[in-house]
C-alpha cells in the first residue's frame, strides 16, 4: 500500500496525465483551456518537488541527496523548457516523452515516492500540509523563438549542462 506522499504526489500525476488527455483529445490539435490548466498544475507539482520534498529528503540523510535527486532534476529542467513555447501537438509528445519514464521513476517500488515515505515517514503530515498549501506557480506567458527547446533530447541536454554547472565544487 502506498504511502501518504506517493498517494498525493501520485494522485497528483493522474490529475495532470487527464488533463493532458483532454487537451490532446482531437488529433492534431490542442484545446489551451486543460493544455493551460496542465502546464500550471505540472510547474506546481515540480515546485512541491524541488522544494518540498527532495530538500526534506536530502535533510533526513543528513545533506546527502537521494541517488535519483539529480536526475529527476534534470527530467524537471527539461519538462519546464518544453512548457515554455506555444504548445502543439509535437511539443505534447516531446513532453510525453519525458514524464511517462520519469513518472514510473518517481511511483514504482523503490521509486521516489516509496523512498520518500520510509525516509520521511515522522514528518508526512507537516509536508503534506506544506504541499496542499503551497500557492499556484506564477505562469509566464508563452513565448516563442529561436532560443526556445523544441524537442526533449535538447532539452535535456541542456538541462544536464545546467544541472552540472550548478553542481558545488
Amino acid at each position: 500500500m502506498p504511502g501518504p506522499l506517493a498517494q498525493f504526489l501520485a494522485g497528483d500525476h493522474d490529475r495532470l496525465d487527464a488533463l493532458l488527455r483532454r487537451a490532446l483529445a482531437r488529433p492534431g490539435e490542442i484545446d489551451r483551456e486543460p493544455y493551460d490548466a496542465f502546464r500550471a498544475g505540472l510547474l506546481r507539482h515540480i515546485a512541491l518537488e524541488e522544494k518540498i520534498l527532495l530538500p526534506a529528503a536530502r535533510r533526513a540523510r543528513g545533506g546527502e541527496p537521494l541517488h535519483m535527486a539529480r536526475r529527476l532534476r534534470v527530467d524537471h529542467g527539461a519538462i519546464t523548457s518544453l512548457l515554455v513555447p506555444t504548445p502543439t501537438p509535437e511539443v505534447a509528445a516531446e513532453i510525453r516523452s519525458i514524464l511517462e519514464p520519469h513518472n514510473l521513476a518517481e511511483e514504482e517500488p523503490g521509486g521516489l515516492y516509496e523512498t520518500c515515505d520510509l525516509l520521511l515517514a515522522g514528518q508526512a503530515d507537516e509536508l503534506l500540509d506544506r504541499m496542499r498549501a503551497y500557492p499556484e506557480v506564477r505562469v509566464a506567458p508563452y513565448q516563442d523563438g529561436p532560443g526556445v527547446h523544441r524537442t526533449a533530447a535538447s532539452a535535456l541536454a541542456s538541462s544536464a549542462r545546467q544541472t552540472e554547472r550548478a553542481k558545488p565544487r
